[in-house]
């Protein structure tokens, strides 16, 4: 799956469809700094998306 978003401020908000509801949603983030320089993934973080 390509990446969701680009963010430089918090907080970051994603809206789902009705449908998507009570399914799961995993994150993986990491750095870029301004010489685009990546940093190392995280660990993945799940939430499930409301109804």
């Amino acid at each position: 799956m390509p990446p969701v978003t680009l963010d430089t401020r918090t907080p970051c908000v994603l809206d789902f469809d009705g449908p998507d509801g009570g399914k799961n949603a995993h994150y993986l983030l990491r750095w870029v700094n301004t010489r685009g320089e990546k940093g190392p993934w995280s660990e993945t973080a799940t939430a499930t998306v409301g109804a």
